[in-house]
């Protein structure tokens, strides 16, 4: 794999991050009134998450994800860091056609809140626990139950404060994301993936940090980002680009199979 600064030739493109929520089309609030017996099903997989080239990743994940991914950061004028999961339309390589995430991989926090996310409400200014209503691992029959007696059980608790904090870290990373752009330290770039089995791909979209850029930042910015907590997740991303070579094997292996 090389990479190149610039633009043009065609290939696969990794888009800004979606707005919350990824993954939802059909959210409702989680109202024990309305669903008292709903029960979560954990082992019905990711298949939701099949389709998806990026997952958007929090502060404190980054050394996590590190070991499994590729991070990104991407384009435009809010940059923020993704988790490069696929990399081209044939989607997400690391969930299989059982829909399970492939084993000993870790799987993202935002993707482990799923089917529930945090909805604000401007009109009022409060913030509830909202699902995705036509989720296949909710129903009455199968499963550990949201509510018992009217109210949320500790899986429920459990999956709100996991929300919470997947959003204030991803709204952590996100800052730092800007700060970097800010200090003239990411740049755009492109990755030419040659394929072992034959073909080629062109990834475009996407923005990595400059490291001899690091050594122009002043102290007093430097001192500021420690304290913040950002310099482990810095040199993280630096550190991931070593699962490029993963994911490119990944990718011929399933170009293999279909190839048959």
């Amino acid at each position: 794999m090389s990479q190149t600064n610039g633009s043009t030739p065609t290939g696969a493109q990794v888009t800004d991050a979606p707005q919350m929520p990824l993954f939802f089309t059909n959210v409702t609030g989680v109202n024990p009134a309305e669903a008292p017996e709903l029960r979560l099903d954990r082992d019905h997989g990711h298949g939701f998450a099949a389709k998806t080239q990026t997952v958007p990743i929090g502060l404190g994940e980054f050394d996590a994800a590190a070991r499994s991914y590729p991070i990104l950061y991407t384009t435009g004028p809010n940059p923020v860091p993704v988790a490069l999961v696929g990399l081209d339309g044939r989607g997400n390589l690391f969930v299989g056609p059982d829909s399970k995430w492939r084993a000993d991989t870790y799987i993202p926090a935002y993707v482990r809140c799923f089917p529930f996310v945090l909805i604000d409400d401007p009109a009022s200014g409060s913030t509830f626990i909202g699902m995705e209503a036509t989720a296949p691992c909710l129903g009455t029959a199968v499963g550990e139950r949201l509510f018992e007696d009217a109210k949320p059980t500790q899986l429920l608790n459990d999956a709100i404060g996991l929300c919470t904090t997947v959003r204030d870290n991803i709204a952590s990373a996100a800052a730092m994301a800007r700060a970097l752009a800010a200090e003239g330290l990411l740049e755009d770039e492109e990755a030419h993936v040659t394929f072992t089995g034959g073909g080629d791909l062109h990834i475009r979209g996407f923005q990595l940090l400059r490291t001899d850029r690091l050594d122009g930042v002043s102290d007093a910015t430097f001192l500021e980002w420690r304290r913040r907590g950002w310099l482990g997740p810095i040199y993280a991303q630096l550190y991931s680009s070593a699962q490029w070579s993963r994911l490119i094997d990944l990718a011929s292996a399933e170009r293999a199979a279909a190839a048959g």
